[in-house]
């Protein structure tokens, strides 16, 4: 069928900065792409419907990775919004829509909050678990802190109505926490995650015991960090506010092998974000200088050192 995309909107044209945490108006457009076809040439993309809320400006979003489509339902749509939350609306399917391009107000079907009392700072990610149930959602916030709800919980301490508490917040880095993955795997709870930050590091998490972090790696301004799939691995992107207009996106390993890490695509300009496709197993980054590059990941059980071909599996 047609595939559905999501995209943020920003509402002026003033310069997007890291402030207090505050509500205001937002927008998150949808619309339809057609089918995925091979050749390409398909239909142009088409504007379906503004979804309008007053949570500030959103920094990411995520759709729930399967089981959110039910009749008249497409899924469920996760915003890591500027008011410190994380909201998740249940969105409908586009032949439900009246008429095409309006702009419709819906309160959140679920709001996720860590206290009335705490002062987190603006929600700058978050990670949907790829994992049964798909209920753990994780976010990072300005502050420093990451924080881990189960929407699935039925504890009253936690839950108020459509309202509700982490089961798990600490603080990960003493900067903004800029990026964040949450490891894919086939248990109910997300056993380990990946963060980066402003603070010049990323480490990977055991959420069994978040006193010390599994690995601290102290380089450059970390832009963004995913969880690659079916391994104990990440990939890293930077900004080159440190690097001297020289950045790598690198894959680094969680420890367990002790392999070190290995940069995989060279950039002369900051990244602005990356993305991970887990069905072929691509990384695709998006740089200040204009450039989308995509990266085909070879197998992990073997050294890249020893990979020739290393420079033929990326695109731009």
């Amino acid at each position: 069928g047609d595939q559905v995309m999501a995209v943020v909107a920003k509402l002026d044209y003033n310069p997007t900065s890291q402030r207090e945490e505050g509500g205001g108006k937002g927008l998150i457009q949808f619309w339809r792409m057609g089918g995925l076809g091979v050749e390409g040439g398909g239909e142009a993309p088409t504007f379906q419907f503004g979804l309008g809320h007053c949570y500030g400006g959103v920094r990411g979003v995520e759709w729930c990775p399967s089981g959110g489509r039910r009749e008249g339902r497409l899924g469920l749509l996760g915003a890591a919004c500027g008011d410190g939350t994380v909201r998740v609306w249940a969105i409908p399917t586009m032949d439900t829509v009246q008429e095409e391009g309006r702009i419709y107000q819906k309160e959140a079907d679920m709001s996720l909050v860590c206290g009335e009392e705490e002062k987190v700072g603006e929600c700058l990610s978050l990670s949907w678990y790829r994992g049964p149930g798909h209920n753990h959602i994780a976010a990072s916030f300005s502050s420093g802190l990451v924080t881990l709800w189960d929407m699935a919980t039925t504890s009253t301490l936690l839950r108020e109505g459509s309202t509700l508490l982490p089961r798990q917040t600490w603080l990960a880095h003493t900067g903004s926490v800029t990026g964040l993955s949450l490891c894919p795997g086939e248990e109910e709870v997300p056993r380990y995650l990946v963060t980066g930050g402003s603070d010049r590091c990323y480490r990977f998490w055991d959420l069994r015991d978040t006193g010390v972090a599994l690995q601290e790696v102290k380089r450059g301004l970390v832009s963004g960090v995913r969880w690659l799939a079916g391994c104990s691995a990440a990939s890293v992107s930077y900004d080159d506010v440190y690097l001297q207009g020289h950045t790598q996106t690198i894959i680094t390993e969680t420890g367990y092998y002790s392999s070190r890490s290995h940069p995989v695509i060279a950039q002369n300009s900051s990244v602005l974000d990356q993305d991970m496709s887990h069905w072929v197993g691509s990384i695709a980054i998006g740089t200040a200088a204009g450039e989308l590059v995509v990266f085909v990941v070879p197998p992990m059980d073997k050294n890249m050192e020893h990979d020739k071909n290393l420079g033929q599996r990326k695109t731009y």
